[in-house]
């Protein structure tokens, strides 16, 4: 029987220390509902991936449309802002660094990080089950 210990989400990753720069050429495609007029460059560290994938991420300056996300994602900023715009809307969201939210599977619009931008992420992978 394998033994399961608790895993320490190190403050060098939080503090942006130590991510690894994403290769364009190994997109993920299971993101093919994330698009961009530009490729947004970025980097991140995954510590654990079961039922929930946790991870830092940080990117450059830029804006993605979601087009109906295929999970609920919750998100505390530790650099940077966000502004959050549902299509159809006429309302934007913005959250900065210490703001916390989660982001429900289905959601559809713009994600915009106008400045640097750094991320602690939990994400819900029960969608790669049902694919």
């Amino acid at each position: 029987m394998e033994k399961i210990v608790p895993i320490a989400i190190e403050p060098s990753y939080l503090e942006g220390r130590g991510l690894v720069a994403a290769d364009p050429s190994e997109s993920d495609p299971s993101d093919s509902n994330v698009s961009s007029d530009e490729p947004i460059e970025n980097s991140s560290h995954i510590f654990h991936t079961g039922k929930i994938m946790v991870a830092v991420y940080e990117a450059a300056p830029g804006k993605v449309h979601i087009e109906d996300a295929k999970y609920d994602e919750f998100v505390q900023i530790l650099e940077g802002r966000l502004i959050l715009t549902p299509d159809g809307g006429s309302e934007s969201y913005e959250y900065k660094k210490g703001d916390s939210f989660v982001v429900p599977k289905g959601y559809t619009g713009t994600w915009h990080m106008p400045e640097k931008y750094r991320e602690l992420i939990v994400i819900d992978t029960s969608y790669l089950e049902s694919e």
